[in-house]
């Protein structure tokens, strides 16, 4: 209440003898319940925008992705497959994705690879977004990258690991 009385005494000089009628009273009321809540959409936009840091942090690595493919290529297949498993795994022939696909497809990947997993990594966390979290979310994700890779290239490929 002290609050809706400093309201007054700053601003409204239409109280007649210092006390306010019922329409200045609801006005201010509704002026403070706005404000409050117009601060609290704003907090939670800026709680909203911290969290989404593994989105970011995915943009700027797909930005150095091709680099970093360039200094994996010497380690291949292993490099690749451990780094991008996503990305070797679009260009597999064992798919059957079509040729056209199948050159286009992986450098489309390359960029898009590290942000998706930010995404998800944000979106599977729930709000307890932290370094930990987010590390073993995308550690997961190329397990299964890898082990997928690997199942096809086992079944497929050259069947013994060289």
């Amino acid at each position: 209440m002290s609050e809706l009385t400093a309201t007054f005494a700053k601003g409204s000089s239409k109280l007649s003898h210092g006390i306010p009628t019922r329409q200045e009273l609801d006005e201010s009321a509704l002026y403070l319940l706005e404000e409050k809540q117009s601060q609290a959409r704003h907090s939670r936009f800026l709680r909203g925008l911290a969290a989404s840091w593994p989105i970011g942090m995915g943009i700027l690595m797909a930005l150095c992705a091709p680099m970093l493919a360039d200094v994996l290529a010497v380690f291949k297949p292993w490099g690749m497959w451990l780094v991008f498993p996503f990305v070797e795994l679009m260009g597999r022939p064992e798919l059957h994705l079509g040729s056209e696909f199948q050159q286009t497809a992986p450098q489309i990947m390359l960029f898009l690879q590290f942000p998706l997993e930010g995404l998800m990594a944000k979106k599977f966390l729930r709000g307890q977004v932290t370094l930990r979290g987010v590390a073993g979310q995308v550690l997961f994700y190329h397990f299964l990258g890898v082990a997928q890779l690997w199942f096809v290239w086992r079944a497929i490929g050259p069947g013994g690991l060289q």
